[in-house]
């Protein structure tokens, strides 16, 4: 008698087959399981993996050697877009540890143009304006002349 070749196929072919499901449903329960962790501890992992924010009130020193009252600067925090005026010379902001502060001309004087160095935040800053030396600075105040001599 003749073995049925046809019937030793189908058994490999069902073999196979049994395998690729085991295979399936072994990834799929490793997915499941992957993905419920992921949702539980979801806290945790963003926790990890975003920095901590701390807020905080900066105090501002402005140091300056210009003709202009310190009332002509502003400080500005570019992340948030928040600004202060300097009174004596310090501001107050509240801003993040870290976020971006610029100098800027108070917008009372839209026709003057300014671009000043930018510092990252902290709790006290002393940060120095020097007219002499500076060629944008010095453009900033000519511009604010300019201004008020029309």
């Amino acid at each position: 008698m003749k073995p049925n070749r046809d019937f030793s196929l189908n058994i490999i072919k069902l073999d196979r087959s049994g395998i690729r499901m085991k295979n399936f449903v072994l990834i799929s329960l490793l997915l499941l399981l992957t993905n419920s962790v992921t949702y539980w501890f979801s806290r945790e992992i963003s926790g990890f993996l975003t920095p901590n924010v701390v807020p905080i009130i900066s105090e501002i020193q402005l140091k300056t050697n210009c003709d202009l009252m310190n009332k002509s600067f502003i400080i500005r925090d570019l992340d948030t877009g928040k600004g202060v005026v300097f009174n004596l010379s310090k501001a107050y902001l509240q801003t993040v540890e870290g976020n971006s502060l610029q100098i800027q001309m108070n917008p009372k004087f839209s026709d003057v143009t300014s671009d000043f160095e930018v510092h990252k935040a902290t709790k006290k800053m002393e940060i120095e304006l020097d007219c002499n030396i500076s060629n944008k600075l010095k453009d900033t105040l000519n511009s604010l002349r300019n201004t008020f001599k029309n």
